[in-house]
C-alpha cells in the first residue's frame, strides 16, 4: 500500500513540473511572437491593414459583383472609391489640422493668463530654461535651422507614408480578387468533406461576422462623428467638419481614442472662449455624445457577444500601440473581434476565451 502511495507521489511531482514548463514555452512563444512583429512591422503592418481592408469591404465587392461586373473590376472599383475617399478628406481637413496647429502659441499664452498665480513661475522657468538672447539674428537662424529640420522630417515620413499607403492598396486589391482562391485551393488540401465542410463553416463564419461588426462600428462611428460637427457648428466652433472627422476616426480605438480627443477640445475650448463655462462646455458636450455612444448606441445595436472586458480591450490596445504605434492602436480592436471569433468556431483557446466577456454570464459569439 505504502509502495502504490509513494509512486502516486512521484507521478504528481512529475507532472508538475511538466505543467510549468508547458506555461513558459507558451509565455515566451507569446513574447517571441511580439518581439518578431515589433521588428518586423515595416514588412508585417500593411499585410495586416490590408487584410483588414479587403475583409471590410468585401461585401461592397460581392454586391458589386453580382450586377454582372468582373470580380477584378469591382475590387478595382472599390479601392479606388477607397482612396478616392481617403484623398477627399485630407484635402479637406489637412488645411484645417494645420491652421489649429499654427495655434497653439495662442492656447498657451491663454493657458498661462488662466492659471494666473502661475503665471509668474511659468516666466521664470520660461527664462531659466531658454535665457534671453540679446542677438536676434541668432534666435532668427536657430528657429530657420529648426523649420528646415522639421519640413525635412515631414517630407521624408509624408514620402515613406504615401509608399506604405500604396502598397497596402495594393496588397488588398489582390486579397479581394484572389482571397476566395486562395480558399478554395486551402479547400483541396483538405482530405476529408468533414474537414472541408468545417473550413467553408468557420470563414465563411468569421468573414460574414467581421464583415457586420466592420459595417456597424463604421455606421456608429459616422453617426457620432456627424453629431460632433453639428454640435461643434452650433457651438460656434471653428471647422467643425475637423471634429467631426476626429471623432469618428478615434472612436475606432475605445477609450483611449475619445480621451485623446476631449483633450484636444478642452484646448480647442481654450482657444476659442474666455469664460471657463464656455471652455468646459466644448468637450463637455463631446463627453455627452460620446458616453451615450458606449453606454446605449453600441451595446444595443451590437449586443452582448461583441462586448467585451474594458479592461482587456486598454491593455490589448496599449500592447500593439507599443508594437506597431497609432495604426497599431486603431485596428487592435478589429483585432480582438477576429480573435474572438476565430477562436470560438475553431476552440483555439478552449473556455479561456470567456475571460474576454464583460461578465461571466455573457454570452459568445
Amino acid at each position: 500500500m505504502n509502495t502504490h502511495v509513494h509512486i502516486k507521489d512521484l507521478q504528481e511531482l512529475r507532472q508538475v513540473p511538466d505543467h510549468s514548463i508547458s506555461i513558459a514555452l507558451k509565455v515566451l512563444v507569446v513574447i517571441a511572437v511580439l518581439y518578431t512583429l515589433y521588428f518586423c512591422g515595416s514588412l508585417v503592418l500593411p499585410i495586416f491593414v490590408a487584410g483588414f481592408i479587403a475583409l471590410f469591404s468585401s461585401p461592397l465587392t460581392r454586391l458589386i459583383e453580382k450586377s454582372g461586373l468582373p470580380r477584378s473590376l469591382a475590387a478595382a472599383f472599390v479601392i479606388s472609391l477607397l482612396i478616392f475617399l481617403m484623398v477627399l478628406a485630407c484635402v479637406f481637413l489637412v488645411g484645417p489640422a494645420s491652421h489649429w496647429i499654427g495655434r497653439l502659441p495662442e492656447l498657451s499664452d491663454k493657458i498661462t493668463v488662466a492659471t494666473g498665480e502661475l503665471a509668474s513661475s511659468f516666466d521664470s522657468i520660461k527664462s531659466y530654461l531658454f535665457p534671453v538672447v540679446e542677438v536676434e539674428g541668432a534666435m532668427v537662424s536657430v528657429a530657420e535651422s529648426l523649420l528646415v529640420a522639421a519640413f525635412s522630417a515631414v517630407a521624408g515620413t509624408t514620402a515613406t507614408f504615401v509608399i506604405q499607403i500604396t502598397v497596402v492598396f495594393v496588397i488588398a486589391y489582390f486579397f479581394l480578387v484572389y482571397g476566395d482562391a486562395l480558399m478554395r485551393n486551402l479547400l483541396r488540401a483538405q482530405s476529408s468533406f468533414s474537414e472541408k465542410r468545417k473550413t467553408v463553416i468557420i470563414f465563411q463564419t468569421v468573414r460574414d461576422d467581421i464583415s457586420h461588426y466592420a459595417l456597424v462600428i463604421f455606421l456608429i462611428n459616422a453617426g457620432l462623428g456627424m453629431a460632433t460637427a453639428g454640435v461643434m457648428f452650433a457651438l460656434g466652433v471653428g471647422d467643425p467638419l475637423l471634429w467631426g472627422a476626429l471623432a469618428a476616426t478615434l472612436n475606432f480605438a475605445p477609450y483611449l481614442g475619445p480621451l485623446f480627443l476631449l483633450v484636444i477640445l478642452t484646448g480647442v475650448g481654450f482657444i476659442e472662449y474666455e469664460s471657463i463655462g464656455c471652455v468646459l462646455m466644448v468637450p463637455g458636450v463631446y463627453l455627452l455624445l460620446n458616453f451615450f455612444e458606449s453606454q446605449f448606441v453600441t451595446p444595443t445595436v451590437l449586443g452582448k457577444r461583441f462586448n467585451m472586458n474594458p479592461l482587456l480591450v486598454v491593455l490589448w490596445m496599449f500592447v500593439w500601440g507599443w508594437v506597431w504605434g497609432v495604426i497599431g492602436i486603431l485596428i487592435a480592436i478589429p483585432m480582438l473581434v477576429f480573435f474572438k471569433i476565430l477562436a470560438v468556431h475553431i476552440g483555439l483557446v478552449g473556455g479561456w476565451i470567456n475571460i474576454l466577456d464583460v461578465s461571466p454570464g455573457s454570452s459568445r459569439c
